[in-house]
């Protein structure tokens, strides 16, 4: 029977030879720690269940509904918002448009890797709104979460793993500076049993302190030919009470998207 360890650090050597492509981009297990080559193990076991670095860069565009839905102190829902989100990669660089329906109406944010607006009820809005000034961020963040476990393998991303005793393993993930906004976060991986795919996912925004912990736990997987993406995150207090939820669903895999839906309007 091949233990855990052995069966992840044999991913990791797949990831080198497989995942990576080229493997002249990834990171020689020479130069990596003890510690980096566990977390690029349990990583690349898990990209490779998750259909391969190739899944993920055989999509040139997705659309996908991801619903967020918050509960009440007694766990009933007490709201529910969707936003449709419509993502490309043109020339390496990734785009994203989201819309957003609230009581005052339809925002939309569009980011462009470059630019960014947004408009509400095909209004533009001005630099110190909220919707404005959040659209690079909502942008880098659907993508990161329909992305995973692929964008862990981002360039100005580390990732480091230690054992947890008998309960599995710790995957602990940093940015570089210019990795962009909310490079000062830091994530928490953790593989509690023998499947290649993380039970939960805990993460403390830039700035913030361990009080500040969110925990998250991972449920329900599906699949579009060799693509695998994760349906479920519910967020949970420390009473182990959910607090929130996001719901990935209607899920397309390279439709066709107009250049229009990326362009900035003019008025």
């Amino acid at each position: 029977m091949i233990s855990r360890s052995t069966r992840f650090l044999g991913g990791f050597f797949v990831l080198i030879a497989v995942a990576c492509g080229d493997s002249s981009s990834a990171p020689p297990a020479a130069n990596l720690g003890p510690d980096e080559v566990l977390a690029d193990s349990l990583i690349g076991a898990w990209l490779e269940a998750a259909g391969g670095m190739d899944a993920w860069n055989d999509i040139s565009s997705a659309r996908y509904t991801i619903m967020t839905v918050w509960f009440d102190s007694a766990g009933e829902i007490r709201r529910m918002r969707p936003r449709r989100v419509e993502y490309r990669k043109v020339d390496g660089t990734e785009q994203t448009r989201i819309e957003r329906p609230e009581a005052e109406g339809l925002y939309v944010q569009t980011f462009t890797g470059s630019e960014m607006w947004a408009t509400l009820n095909d209004h533009p809005l001005e630099p110190g709104v909220r919707a404005f000034d959040e659209s690079e961020y909502v942008g880098r963040d659907v993508v990161y979460w329909f992305g995973l476990p692929y964008k862990l393998f981002d360039p100005g991303v580390h990732r480091k793993a230690s054992a947890m005793d008998e309960t599995g393993y710790e995957v602990r993930v940093t940015f570089e500076n210019d990795v962009g906004l909310g490079s000062g976060d830091r994530w928490f991986y953790y593989f509690h049993d023998d499947d290649p795919f993380p039970e939960e996912v805990h993460y403390i925004s830039e700035g913030r302190g361990e009080e500040s912990r969110a925990r998250t736990r991972w449920h329900g997987y599906e699949t579009i030919g060799d693509f695998v993406y994760v349906v479920g995150r519910t967020w949970f207090n420390l009473s182990l009470n959910p607090t929130k939820e996001l719901r990935v669903d209607d899920v397309q895999l390279n439709p066709s998207l107009s250049d229009s839906l990326f362009t900035a309007p003019s008025y």
